[in-house]
């Protein structure tokens, strides 16, 4: 099908008439990070059976009716490989496209293959090279060249064919509510989303801080996290998390120290030098009370034989059920599991939650016994 571009608010209104008696709609985006915190959006593609739409973000000024679309819960959303999409919407429109169906995901439940790219998913379902010379466009620029439009059309157009053949096999082998409860999980903790009081966390080393220092780390993540988002620029260009690790534990609180015993560059000294001992003394101010618990490392090493006995019967889960063994159950969360069985009482992490525990948990729980 021809694809149809969109440059107008009324053009976009059309989108949304077009869209209102359909009921799963393929949808891709285009963007750059040049430098960027956020991801710049320069197309959003969208197709259903009759249409393949190409919506320019950069000349239209009214995006609600592409949101209530993205937000209809009687409207399907297929996507693949959809968190960096998810990301984009949000920063952009601030919403998120629900519900959604991540072919990548099914794939994977279909045992097609684990994180399959677009390209080896086209080729499978529908024996077709798709053409990869546009990947790396600048999508910013304007105007787009035909071959990028026609690249960013295909994006969509046979990912909506490939959602019916998945969804054939899915449902004979009544697996569908996997992959929607699995894709569900691509609007949770988006990195744009996350409150910066709780971005430390993401950090390494944690287990060597004492309260008072993981009380200054704390603070100095949420300084920088607040920063790049209001400056729109990556985070490790104000610090990288090492030096801001080497900060506390040294408790570097001048520029003297910093100078002396940091590796921040002049310049980050000169742009952020103040602000970060200005968060150095906030955090000496803090009542103790207010500290975050500390984190401590599980120094109790893992026994491997049980370890490799549960990776095992995950291994013939998977094998029995056709899939790949990353996708019920990955090393950390068998970890977990001997952590909690150890303590008195086996738990299974959050991720083997939901489908998995019918799959494979109770099954694990038994074995860690």
């Amino acid at each position: 099908m021809e694809p149809i571009y969109i440059s107008t608010n009324a053009d976009l209104e059309q989108v949304a008439i077009s869209c209102a008696d359909v009921s799963v709609v393929a949808l891709d985006t285009e963007f750059a990070r040049f430098n960027t915190y956020y991801p710049m959006v320069g197309l959003v593609q969208l197709a259903t059976d009759k249409h393949c739409f190409l919506i320019d973000p950069v000349a239209i000024s009214n995006f609600d009716p592409l949101s209530e679309l993205l937000t209809r819960p009687d409207l399907l959303k297929v996507v693949h490989a959809g968190s960096e999409d998810m990301e984009v919407f949000q920063y952009s429109l601030g919403v998120t496209p629900s519900p959604v169906f991540d072919t990548q995901i099914a794939a994977a439940v279909l045992g097609i293959g684990f994180s399959l790219s677009y390209q080896k998913l086209v080729a499978h379902y529908l024996n077709i090279d798709v053409p990869k010379e546009e990947t790396r466009s600048d999508w910013l620029r304007r105007p787009l060249s035909a071959s990028q439009l026609q690249y960013a059309a295909l994006d969509v157009v046979y990912l909506y064919q490939v959602y019916f053949d998945q969804l054939r096999l899915l449902q004979q082998l009544d697996r569908e509510k996997w992959v929607l409860e699995e894709s569900a999980k691509l609007n949770d903790l988006l990195p744009t989303a996350i409150d910066p009081a709780d971005s430390y966390l993401k950090g390494k080393g944690l287990h060597v801080l004492n309260r008072r220092q993981l009380g200054a780390l704390q603070l100095l993540y949420a300084w920088r996290e607040r920063l790049a988002r209001s400056e729109n620029i990556p985070r490790n260009r104000i610090v990288d998390p090492k030096q801001l690790l080497v900060i506390v534990r040294l408790g570097l609180d001048s520029i003297q120290k910093l100078r002396a015993q940091s590796d921040l560059s002049s310049s980050q000294l000169r742009r952020y030098g103040s602000q970060i001992l200005e968060v150095v003394q906030q955090s000496k101010n803090r009542l103790e009370s207010d500290l975050p618990l500390s984190i401590h490392a599980d120094s109790e090493p893992i026994d491997k034989k049980k370890l490799m006995l549960l990776k095992k019967t995950v291994d013939n889960r998977a094998t029995e059920l056709g899939i790949s063994p990353e996708l019920l159950s990955r090393r950390r969360d068998l970890e977990s599991l001997l952590r909690t069985a150890r303590r008195g009482a086996a738990e299974l992490p959050e991720f083997m939650k939901g489908w998995r525990e019918e799959v494979i948990g109770h099954t694990l729980l038994e074995a860690v016994q």
